[in-house]
């Protein structure tokens, strides 16, 4: 005779109640700075479902842990985790590639991109997000999480990757105010676009960039 799974097993993986108030409650920094870019890399797939469970088995919960277990598949349910599809596949294997080829060139001033298109809602950014993180994983990694090309003495921040989002009508100036605003670094009003640009090449350089994520969106 088989016997029914025990409590603590129906509830594998389900955060205390105060753990999950704490989830809901807590804000998380906008992607395209970087303090929020190191957030959502440190936390990217951490919010797991807890197991699906039948009427019969959650019945067997005690009336406390019920609602929590309500309560928690309701948050990870508008919280869905990345799927792993064809198009995911074939972008992340691209973007790997690309990377490769592009953090091993030395003399050719010219890195190839990537340009991920599509409708709304189908995971570009999620997928392009996720093969970021995980490059910035690899790359501190294999750099003891220093940037190879600092100077002595400077304290600038280490981003291998910059994630941008700016709408569909951004100009060249908005742009590059977007980009130095990853870095919440000063713009001078009345700066024109060569400054800009010349103080975006700084920012990239000084910052140990890699990769400059770029999601443009027609969401105000």
């Amino acid at each position: 005779m088989t016997r029914a799974p025990s409590h603590d097993a129906l509830l594998e993986g389900l955060p205390s109640r105060a753990g999950i108030a704490e989830l809901i409650l807590s804000s998380h920094p906008p992607r395209d700075t970087y303090v929020g870019w190191q957030h959502f890399r440190a936390h990217c797939g951490l919010l797991v479902p807890a197991p699906a469970i039948s009427s019969q088995q959650w019945s067997r919960i005690p009336a406390s842990r019920q609602y929590d277990y309500d309560l928690y598949r309701e948050l990870t349910n508008a919280n869905l985790p990345l799927q792993v599809t064809s198009m995911h596949d074939k972008v992340g294997k691209l973007i790997r590639r690309r990377l490769s080829g592009n953090t091993r060139k030395k003399d050719d001033p010219t890195r190839a991109g990537v340009m991920v298109g599509g409708w709304g809602n189908y995971g570009k950014t999620a997928s392009v997000c996720a093969a970021g993180a995980v490059f910035e994983d690899q790359w501190l990694k294999l750099h003891g999480s220093l940037n190879p090309g600092s100077l002595p003495g400077t304290r600038d921040l280490h981003a291998p990757v910059v994630y941008v989002s700016t709408p569909v009508t951004a100009t060249p100036k908005s742009l590059c105010a977007s980009i130095l605003g990853f870095f919440r670094a000063p713009i001078r009003k009345a700066a024109g676009l060569p400054e800009l640009v010349r103080q975006v090449a700084d920012s990239i350089h000084d910052h140990g960039v890699k990769v400059l994520i770029l999601d443009f969106t027609d969401r105000g």
